[in-house]
């Protein structure tokens, strides 16, 4: 990762591309040293909780061939596009995940741009896969191996790749897109390894050769101030708790869609694109 990280600067540089920004870098690297802090304080717990569930599975397999690898790859790949789902559909995740968002770069540095506090809740999406059959070591190993996949999908060096790996797996293309605050990409484009489970569930949107991708949020925080980077959007939350006018509307603005308001005054993905798509109309 270091070794493509640098090439990507150097490449940069010389040819001028402005793909990195010195504070911005700093930060990436800052997120990714605490979400490994994080980790490591709760890999132990994580182990325990998949051990505990292991022992109450549906399934046993006889050896650890190649079909059990391929199953708990499968199985574990589904389970990262769950959780990234619910990071972009629940407010209350996205507070957590919006940190990886926020950057208006898009280059390998973003990629360690990690969702700070999320080892302390992913394990929930292990735990069926455990209850599956699957050992909880190779649980946490299969979910590390996906993620060094991931890393080099954030780039905006490579181009698209062929028409038979673009519709199977997840390309810098397709996390273009991901990464881009566009009305036409918002929330697409979820899978870690492979691209087929977000054909399969609708959240699917390619690449437009005229439509750029425009890096970071919505409404960018514009601080490299890591308490603003990592704890804005809660901050917002706490805003939003205080001047909502019942407590039905105090759920939504923690558990609801990012964007939602009770007055309207803010609209959701689905709503900026319902309003996009109109208005092209």
């Amino acid at each position: 990762m270091a070794v493509l990280i640098a090439a990507e600067m150097l490449y940069s540089h010389f040819h001028q591309k402005a793909l990195y920004n010195g504070k911005d870098t700093v930060i990436n690297l800052l997120c990714s040293s605490l979400n490994f802090l994080n980790d490591v304080v709760f890999r132990g717990i994580t182990l325990t909780l998949l051990t505990w569930a292991y022992s109450y599975r549906l399934f046993s397999f006889e050896d650890k061939g190649l079909i059990y690898w391929g199953l708990l790859f499968f199985a574990q790949d589904f389970a990262y596009y769950a959780l990234h789902y619910v990071d972009h559909y629940c407010r209350f995740f996205w507070a957590t995940h919006v940190t990886h968002h926020s950057s208006e770069k898009f280059n390998f540095t973003v990629a360690i741009r990690s969702s700070v506090f999320q080892p302390y809740y992913r394990w929930l999406y292990f735990v069926p896969i455990a209850l599956l059959g699957f050992e909880a070591l190779d649980v946490v190993f299969m979910y590390a191996a996906c993620q060094v996949y991931g890393f080099w999908v954030h780039t905006e060096t490579v181009k698209k790749l062929p028409a038979w790996f673009e519709f199977i797996f997840v390309t810098p293309s397709h996390h273009r897109v991901h990464h881009a605050s566009n009305v036409e990409y918002l929330d697409s484009n979820m899978g870690m390894v492979l691209i087929i489970w977000d054909r399969l569930f609708g959240t699917f949107r390619p690449e437009q050769e005229t439509v750029k991708p425009v890096y970071g949020l919505t409404k960018n925080i514009d601080s490299f101030h890591p308490v603003d980077v990592v704890f804005h959007e809660w901050k917002a939350i706490r805003e939003d708790w205080k001047t909502a006018p019942d407590w039905k509307s105090k759920v939504s603005y923690v558990f609801g869609p990012p964007g939602w308001s009770h007055d309207g005054s803010r609209l959701t993905s689905k709503q900026l694109r319902e309003k996009n798509l109109g208005q092209k109309t």
